[in-house]
């Protein structure tokens, strides 16, 4: 079934169920983050109140180390490698909590220092890291993909921020208004020099710097997202259909989808509590 065939199929009635669906886990989340006696994440506590009682979104960076530390610590949220660097932070790392981490990690200092968050300064401390522990940087362990990871991404952010911060985020502007076979174009083509990382950590990594019709098509998406809708032949759709969709269908529900991914993920995670 194409998504063209699934908008059809909802009908204004099912249209409203749904975001009355929605609206019961938006006002249930909310509660559940004021409860201090439940076990919560800190930052999805903040995130919740944030983006589901007040309606905001991420706010954009505001400089270039500001920005590659928020892109790489997204790009760093695969989940084992995102448990790796909570057991160093002691939550969920934030993108000024990285650093820290990283210079732990690797017993290097270089990282706590803002102005060596530039691409090209970035690199040559991971080139460094590199030569002297000369890992197999095609190896999922943790510090070997770390360095892969800095050393594709720094290359990759030098070539996109080369005419400035601004220039980047106003290319961005463009790609958020524009039709989704386009945002997924753009979103498919970042990541294919970046060992270790595709379209949903760069989905996550624009969503955190304020673009809000990129969409985490991850497994909490996939397992939330078609039970939702009521669709079972939904999961049968690629990760492009369901992005897709998904904005097709907060169109239609008038929520950005922005919104309607977190709503998605929060309650994946926290559904539990539930009673």
């Amino acid at each position: 079934m194409t998504n063209s065939k699934f908008t059809q199929h909802i009908s204004r009635n099912e249209i409203k169920d749904v975001h009355s669906e929605l609206m019961h886990r938006r006002d249930k989340l909310i509660k559940l983050a004021y409860d201090q006696d439940l076990e919560m994440d800190k930052l999805d506590r903040k995130c919740i109140i944030s983006f589901f009682e007040q309606w905001d979104i991420p706010k954009r960076p505001k400089d270039i180390p500001d920005l590659m530390k928020t892109f790489f610590t997204c790009c760093f949220t695969y989940a084992p490698l995102r448990k790796y660097l909570s057991s160093i932070s002691g939550s969920i790392p934030t993108p000024s909590m990285l650093p820290n981490c990283l210079a732990i990690i690797y017993s290097e200092d270089e990282f706590l220092n803002d102005q060596n968050w530039f691409p090209l300064k970035l690199h040559d401390i991971a080139a460094n890291i590199q030569q002297r522990e000369k890992y197999d940087l095609k190896s999922n362990k943790f510090k070997p993909r770390i360095i892969s990871v800095i050393l594709d991404g720094t290359n990759e952010m030098r070539k996109r921020l080369e005419f400035g911060i601004e220039k980047f985020y106003l290319e961005l502007e463009n790609i958020n208004k524009s039709p989704g076979e386009e945002i997924w174009k753009y979103v498919s083509e970042f990541p294919q020099q970046i060992y270790n990382v595709g379209t949903a950590l760069i989905c996550d990594f624009l969503k955190d710097i304020g673009c809000d019709r990129f969409v985490k098509v991850d497994h909490h998406f996939k397992k939330e997202f078609p039970a939702l809708l009521g669709f079972n032949d939904c999961k049968k759709l690629n990760s492009k259909e369901h992005f897709i969709l998904s904005q097709k269908i907060a169109d239609i529900l008038e929520m950005s989808p922005f919104h309607l991914d977190h709503l998605l993920y929060q309650w994946g995670r926290y559904k539990k509590y539930d009673k």
